[in-house]
């Protein structure tokens, strides 16, 4: 997850993986392990690693890790192209939707 601050999505090794929020995250170096135990919540993607859109519309959708934006210093993932292009469109305004129905989104489907 730290790789995205840097631009670009890499595949880490699952030596020395760290879990947080029931994820495990995988590291291309023991830099970026470092940086991401220091502030896991920091570099985590936002809703869960589901799509940020989907969020915004009040559902779940899986994400695909090679579309993202970092918003507001956050890592928010997207299920494809159009959903991102659609966020871009009111990055604010979709956010603010995604945080009032990810509570809900948790209560539902336990994520």
């Amino acid at each position: 997850p730290v790789s995205y601050t840097k631009g670009e999505p890499l595949a880490g090794s699952s030596d020395g993986a760290s879990r947080f929020g029931g994820a495990t995250y995988h590291f291309v170096s023991t830099d970026n392990k470092t940086a991401f135990d220091a502030d896991q919540a920091k570099f985590a993607p936002g809703f869960g690693g589901y799509c940020a859109y989907a969020a915004a519309q009040n559902r779940l959708s899986v994400a695909d890790p090679k579309v993202f934006v970092i918003h507001e210093g956050q890592l928010l993932v997207f299920t494809n192209e159009d959903y991102k292009q659609r966020f871009e469109a009111d990055p604010k305004g979709h956010k603010a939707k995604a945080d009032a129905n990810w509570p809900g989104l948790v209560a539902r489907h336990g994520t």
